[in-house]
């Protein structure tokens, strides 16, 4: 066993050393071959060291012709730099003044469009305003071209806004028909079309006719100026139609008086019918006046057809009783004449006292309204109260106006009424006096 160990470390041992062996020659023959190639190299650097010392020259000769032309750029980049900080100033600078007037522009023209959108002229030329929305809505600064066009419009305004202009433009009538019409216009103030006032809707882009024409002396006059190549009058809005839409909106007497509502009805109702019945009322004293008084001059011939005339028939009749039944039944006469006379007077009496009363009826009701939109919506907005409002102050005006004209007819009636049962009761003393005789 010991022999087969020892055979087997000898075999091993005679093996590393073949190899050692190899490895010493490989190395050394490497050696070998790297000093012949560093002799050859070193012999190719010692042959080429004159060329080198060429390209040394000739690369410092490059590098100076180098660095000269990088200080001589440098010294661009530097004057490069100033103007380059010239020009950014210049660009900030330009840009601000070009900023200011793009905002400018835009300004202008979106208060010059709300203008021209509620003018007269924009009858007279409508493309205006797609060139203005064009400005207003802009995005990008106008060129010149577009700025020039923008400015020649404007001054086109104020040239039109100072002169009278005839041309034709489609109208709407109050019947709701469009119609072309010759148009003649006053600056910025008027516009007539066959005698009838004028202006410029935006939503309908069109002229319309006001639905509440001036006076017909002024709308006459309108006609004249219109038909006529000379100098004439007419009458212009200053406000450029505010006043004429006022004149529109301001309501009528038929208006005023639906404000009133219910109670403003009865209140006219009632004071038509008590200023009838006054004036009937009225006109039978009046006959009755005459029929007296022309009595008076025939007293003893009587007429039943008047009051002392059938006062004085039953005298007559019974002149023969004695002095105090003659008086007794001529009394009763009399009476009966004056409630005929003074028949009817208290009603007209009552409406003048009823009237006020519903009157100051309308202004409880239409205050309860008022309260009631008060305490639903609250004081924000003045529209909810005005109708109870109008009908607390109508009711009251028609109350009074109806109170003051029956109050004056009561009187009168009154009035008249005692002078007859007076002439009565004179004339009556008078015939009795004659039996005394």
């Amino acid at each position: 066993m010991i022999r087969y160990l020892l055979t087997i470390i000898l075999f091993t041992t005679l093996c590393f050393a073949l190899n050692l062996e190899g490895l010493l020659q490989s190395v050394k023959k490497d050696s070998n071959i790297e000093l012949v190639n560093e002799k050859q190299r070193l012999q190719e650097f010692i042959n080429n060291k004159n060329q080198q010392a060429a390209m040394l020259v000739k690369a410092k000769a490059n590098l100076a012709v180098v660095e000269a032309e990088s200080d001589k750029l440098k010294k661009a980049i530097d004057a490069n730099e100033l103007i380059l900080e010239q020009k950014e100033t210049e660009l900030e600078s330009k840009a601000a003044s070009l900023g200011e007037m793009f905002g400018s522009v835009r300004q202008t023209s979106a208060d010059f469009l709300t203008n021209f959108q509620s003018s007269l002229t924009a009858s007279q030329d409508p493309a205006k305003e797609e060139l203005l929305l064009k400005f207003a809505n802009s995005k990008k600064l106008p060129n010149l071209e577009e700025l020039t066009l923008f400015w020649h419009s404007m001054l086109d305004e104020i040239i039109k806004s100072g002169n009278i202009s005839k041309y034709d433009a489609n109208v709407i009538l109050n019947t709701g028909e469009k119609s072309n019409e010759a148009v003649t216009r006053v600056g910025l103030f008027a516009a007539v079309a066959n005698g009838k006032y004028l202006t410029y809707s935006n939503d309908m882009k069109s002229l319309v006719e006001l639905a509440v024409q001036p006076r017909n002396t002024v709308l006459d006059e309108a006609k004249v100026f219109e038909q006529s190549d000379d100098i004439k009058n007419i009458t212009i809005d200053p406000s450029r139609g505010t006043l004429f839409q006022m004149l529109e909106n301001n309501p009528t007497i038929l208006d005023r008086v639906n404000q009133g509502g219910v109670v403003g009805y009865v209140i006219i109702a009632l004071g038509a019918m008590g200023l009838l019945f006054a004036l009937f009322k009225i006109l039978i004293l009046t006959i009755y006046s005459v029929k007296i008084k022309s009595q008076i001059k025939n007293l003893d011939t009587p007429k039943t057809t008047n009051s002392l005339g059938k006062i004085a028939s039953i005298f007559y009749e019974n002149v023969n009783d004695s002095i105090n039944d003659l008086e007794i039944k001529v009394g009763e006469a009399i009476i009966k004449e004056t409630n005929k006379i003074k028949k009817g007077q208290s009603f007209v009496k009552l409406l003048a006292a009823v009237t006020p009363l519903l009157g100051l009826l309308g202004t409880v009701t239409g205050m309860i309204a008022t309260f009631q939109a008060i305490t639903l919506f609250g004081t924000g907005d003045p529209k909810l109260m005005a109708g109870g409002i109008s009908t607390a102050l109508i009711t009251t005006v028609l109350g009074l106006i109806t109170a003051v004209p029956l109050l004056f007819a009561y009187t009168y009636i009154s009035s008249k009424a005692d002078s007859l049962i007076s002439i009565l009761e004179e004339q009556s003393i008078g015939l009795l006096a004659k039996t005394i005789k």
